[in-house]
């Protein structure tokens, strides 16, 4: 197996995972945050891809945009 395998599978295992603890847990700040990891992974996977701007603009628009307007929501 190759280096960039071993790197698909690592993300993808680390995605699915916290996916499932996403929808799985009654905890909505754990969910947050672990909605967070699952974003950032994904933005991996899409850059093991070669789709980099298409890992850019999950960064930016969905982590920078879209998770804190859910953590400003939960917080207020």
């Amino acid at each position: 197996m190759s280096l960039a395998q071993v790197l698909f599978y690592l993300m993808a295992f680390i995605v699915v995972v916290s996916a499932v603890f996403v929808a799985a847990t009654k905890n909505l700040v754990r969910s947050i945050f672990m909605f967070f990891i699952t974003l950032f992974a994904l933005a991996g996977l899409y850059v093991l891809a070669l789709a980099d701007f298409v890992a850019i603009t999950q960064i930016v628009i969905y982590v920078g945009g879209i998770l804190v307007l859910i953590l400003f929501a939960f917080m207020l």
